[in-house]
C-alpha cells in the first residue's frame, strides 16, 4: 500500500491553529533541528554512527581505555559545534518562546545553539558539549587546558551522557512534568526511538495534548496520532509556522 504525503499547507494551517490555540506548548527537538548548522546527524547515510570513531569512544569507560583518543575525538566534535551558528529553525523557536512564554524546549541535542538563538531554560536531556567535567575530583567548573583538569590532572569529559550512562534524572523528570502539562506537543526532527526520551510523546498524548510532527521522514510509531504532519526540514518549516501566527 503506497504511503499517503500529507497536504502539507492543509498541516500547516491545522498546526498553526494548534500553536495558537494551546496554552502549554512543548517542543521535543532531535538532530534534524541542527542539521542545517552543520551539525552531523547520528543514524543518515552519512551519520555519525557511521564513524568507527564515534562507535569506539561513545561509551564513558573509553576515556580510561584510550584518555587521549577519547578526547581528540571529542574536541574535534567539539570544534565543530563551537564554529556552527543557529540556523532558521533554532531561532523560529526561540520566538515561539518570546510569543507563547509558557512553551517548553526539550531538546536531544548537545550543540547548545537553541540556546545560542535565544531559547530560555531548555532542557538538554542528553547533556552539552559544550560542558565539561572531571569524573575524578568532581570539577565540574573548569578551566580545562587541553581538555584536562588543572585540580586533579586527570583528563576531563564531556557533560554528555554516553551508551550506558542514565539521562539527569532532575532534567528528565522535568520534561515529563512538562511532557504530562502541555496541551500541545510537537515533535521537531527527532526518530523518537531513543528511550527514555522517546516516552515523551506518547505521555503528552496520554494525558490529552495534541500531536504534531515535523520530520524528513514519516514517523509511523507517531504520525497515526498527530492532528497534524508537516512533512520537510526543521529550518523550512518552523519559520513558516511562526509567521501563521502573525
Amino acid at each position: 500500500m503506497t504511503p499517503v504525503t500529507p497536504d502539507l499547507s492543509s498541516s500547516l494551517q491545522t498546526a498553526i491553529e494548534l500553536l495558537r490555540n494551546a496554552r502549554r506548548t512543548v517542543v521535543f527537538s532531535g538532530a534534524g533541528l541542527s542539521r542545517a548548522s552543520g551539525i552531523p546527524t547520528y543514524r543518515d547515510a552519512d551519520g555519525l554512527w557511521k564513524s568507527q570513531n564515534a562507535l569506539q569512544f561513545s561509551h564513558a569507560e573509553d576515556l580510561a581505555r584510550d584518555p587521549s583518543g577519547f578526547t581528540r575525538f571529542w574536541a574535534q566534535r567539539l570544534s565543530v559545534i563551537e564554529s556552527a551558528l543557529p540556523n532558521p529553525g533554532h531561532a523560529a523557536l526561540a520566538q515561539l518562546q518570546r510569543l507563547r512564554p509558557a512553551t517548553r524546549l526539550v531538546t536531544q541535542n548537545v550543540d547548545g545553539l537553541l540556546t545560542q538563538a535565544g531559547g530560555q531554560d531548555v532542557l538538554e536531556l542528553h547533556g552539552s558539549l559544550r560542558r565539561w567535567r572531571c569524573d575524578h575530583c568532581g570539577n565540574r567548573s573548569g578551566p580545562w587546558p587541553f581538555h584536562r583538569c588543572l585540580r586533579c590532572g586527570s583528563h576531563a569529559r564531556p557533560d554528555v551522557v554516553m551508551f550506558g550512562e542514565m539521562l539527569n534524572a532532575g532534567v528528565l523528570l522535568d520534561a515529563q512534568v512538562a511532557a504530562q502539562e502541555c496541551d500541545l506537543f510537537m515533535v521537531v526532527g527527532s526518530t523518537t526511538i531513543v528511550y527514555p526520551a522517546a516516552e515523551l510523546p506518547q505521555t503528552a498524548l496520554a494525558h490529552g495534548a495534541r500531536l504534531v510532527t515535523l520530520n524528513v521522514e514519516p514517523l509511523p510509531h507517531l504520525d497515526d496520532a498527530a492532528s497534524a504532519v508537516l512533512r520537510g526540514t526543521s529550518e523550512e518549516l518552523l519559520p513558516k509556522l511562526l509567521a501563521g501566527l502573525g
